[in-house]
């Protein structure tokens, strides 16, 4: 939110009064922490579709953010279930591929179509699966997931205040974010570096969190370890078309 915004009460303690009665028994020590955090500066919390040019009412705020954690939660990827995407494909993409390369007929151009929309949506799961990944592995060291981006461009939060932007790539870092908020500088980490094959960031989290514990060797492979298990365990979590059969081709597109 705009730093000028203001609320009809602004209070951290009425705040997570309401949230208990609107959570009812799915509250939590950790939703609350995430709470109080979001509370400490107004530029920490999501607008949730509120007009920011006139004062919130704390108690309807409150609602929202309680609904949105708890979809966020409840929508991890080891719980979900996938939706077909409502994105229809660019015909001018196809268009392209087939003027630079006239050898490409209309049905390898139709089945590389289908399978860039299959990968999209896989690589728009890879944030998600870290996430939670990362709330498993964080959680007893007392970092808290902001589940469903309650805290704007923070990933995970401490009770002391401490904020970290998790992002999977370091071409996917989110630039435009405050870097200081109530004189607690947003940390950030990315987990691959994406102009270098098969190199990882892992030890650099280390620092971030003041634990040793993710490793060079190790630490990428048990986050593949996570993701199989995940997806072996709930399947839907991903939308695939029931036929998705994609013969072998081999080409070199120049």
């Amino acid at each position: 939110m705009k730093e000028t915004t203001n609320f009809d009460d602004f209070s951290v303690k009425k705040a997570i009064s309401l949230a208990k009665t609107f959570a009812k028994d799915a509250y939590t020590k950790e939703l609350g922490v995430v709470l109080s955090v979001a509370f400490r500066d107004i530029r920490n919390l999501p607008a949730l579709k509120f007009n920011q040019n006139e004062p919130i009412p704390l108690k309807e705020y409150v609602k929202k953010w309680v609904a949105r954690y708890l979809s966020g939660y409840n929508g991890r990827p080891s719980k979900r279930q996938g939706k077909k995407s409502q994105t229809k494909p660019d015909p001018a993409v196809k268009l392209i591929l087939r003027t630079r390369r006239e050898d490409i007929d209309d049905n390898f151009a139709d089945t590389l179509e289908k399978g860039h929309s299959i990968m999209m949506t896989i690589e728009g799961m890879v944030g998600n699966l870290l996430e939670e990944y990362l709330a498993t592995i964080l959680h007893p060291y007392g970092w808290y997931c902001c589940w469903g981006s309650t805290i704007d461009a923070v990933d995970f939060c401490k009770e002391d205040g401490s904020l970290l932007q998790v992002k999977t790539s370091s071409n996917s870092e989110n630039s435009s974010s405050i870097r200081v908020r109530n004189g607690t500088e947003i940390r950030k980490w990315f987990r691959r570096f994406s102009n270098k094959a098969n190199k990882f960031n892992w030890v650099a989290l280390n620092e971030i969190i003041g634990r040793d514990i993710f490793s060079e060797e190790n630490s990428e492979r048990e986050f593949r370890d996570f993701i199989t298990r995940t997806i072996r365990e709930n399947p839907g979590c991903i939308y695939t078309p029931e036929k998705c059969h994609i013969e072998d081709v081999q080409m070199e597109l120049l």
